[in-house]
């Protein structure tokens, strides 16, 4: 069935506004979002919303206006990324980069006990390995990881964390936010809860890892 102008537009409308859209997953919106720009920014603008095109990697996702009409409500919600959440992502990210540099691998696949290795410096000794993994299932869930079909734990780290951990973030957090958590990571001696999730850092890691609406 061929879709007429106006119902492939309805369609990539809201496809982009259940989460991102990539080119190689679904080519017929993302080919709408690139014959139809100006429709799709007018009818987006309308519910106070932006596409982001990103043409190199091909892929797309949405953005909420900084500033909404008087009683709009923001049709995506924000979602708080814990501290050690936050340390996992600027991890793939980091990891992602490298994957790039390599040119070989067009995506990065990554296995659950990949991932609670690297995060094992950011616990405090004796954890389990269920506690490390326990923030996996919550960045597979805000679509930052996509279980591979078949498998039990292995996924592909999904592009959209390149838009919410810039490579300008890398340059002047990442080493400090990482090297912070892990000094939280140790045993605690002073009656406090041994996290390291300090104010200060967790509005560092909201405000440039874990930004809003980019899923």
């Amino acid at each position: 069935m061929t879709l007429t102008r106006d119902e492939a537009l309805s369609v990539a409308v809201a496809t982009l506004l259940r989460g991102p859209v990539y080119a190689e997953e679904d080519q017929a919106v993302w080919a709408t979002l690139r014959a139809q720009p100006v429709r799709v920014s007018e009818h987006l603008k309308m519910l106070g919303m932006r596409v982001v095109v990103d043409d190199v990697d091909e892929y797309a996702y949405l953005r909420t206006f900084d500033e909404l009409p008087e009683g709009m409500p923001r049709l995506h919600r924000r979602h708080k990324l814990g501290m050690r959440a936050s340390v996992l992502l600027v991890l793939l990210r980091q990891r992602m980069t490298a994957a790039e540099a390599e040119e070989a691998t067009p995506r990065l696949i990554v296995t659950r006990d990949e991932m609670v290795e690297w995060m094992r410096l950011y616990h405090p000794a004796g954890t389990s390995e269920e506690r490390i993994a326990a923030d996996i299932p919550k960045l597979e869930e805000l679509g930052y990881l996509k279980r591979l079909p078949g498998s039990d734990g292995t996924y592909e780290a999904r592009r959209i964390i390149k838009a919410q951990v810039s490579a300008d973030y890398l340059t002047r957090y990442a080493d400090e936010l990482t090297a912070a958590t892990a000094a939280g990571a140790r045993p605690n001696t002073d009656g406090g809860d041994g996290n390291g999730t300090g104010d200060e850092d967790s509005r560092r890691v909201d405000a440039a890892a874990a930004g809003e609406d980019a899923r």
